[in-house]
């Protein structure tokens, strides 16, 4: 399958951590197309966040935040709302399931699951699961409290 958008992102960022941003920006544009993604370099990812299908159709913007042990599966978009400061922040232990949408400053807490094809433009629980447009709690799992 090759590399993922996540080598990619991780180069990128830390050839701007070494101070090559030309290079960066190359490499960053070809992870995007070829995997039809966008993965911001001011993104932070947990060194152990992993991405479904090796990220393909994945927008991660800037400034957005993912903790460890997350899953992000192919075709989520995690990004702000136009007219509204701030984005995602995602927990640790997170799945959100294919073609979710995730927008504007909200959190998603510790150990919850979103599922596929859901609008979540509000916070979720730690340990909630949510589905549907928009996004609604359908139940809550307990939380392990690492």
């Amino acid at each position: 399958m090759g590399p993922s958008a996540l080598t990619f992102y991780r180069a990128a960022k830390r050839l701007q951590e070494l101070r090559v941003p030309r290079l960066a920006n190359v490499v960053a544009a070809v992870g995007d197309r070829m995997h039809n993604s966008h993965v911001d370099t001011k993104a932070v990812l947990h060194p152990s966040v992993d991405l479904g299908y090796g990220g393909i159709g994945i927008v991660i913007a800037s400034g957005v935040e993912i903790g460890e042990n997350s899953f992000i599966s192919q075709n989520v978009s995690l990004e702000g709302t136009p007219g509204v400061p701030g984005v995602p922040r995602v927990g640790r232990d997170v799945f959100i399931g294919v073609g979710a949408q995730v927008l504007g400053p909200v959190m998603i807490g510790d150990g919850a699951k979103i599922g596929a094809n859901a609008l979540v433009t509000e916070d979720v629980a730690p340990g909630a699961v949510v589905a549907g447009v928009p996004a609604r709690e359908l139940k809550r799992l307990p939380t392990t409290g690492t």
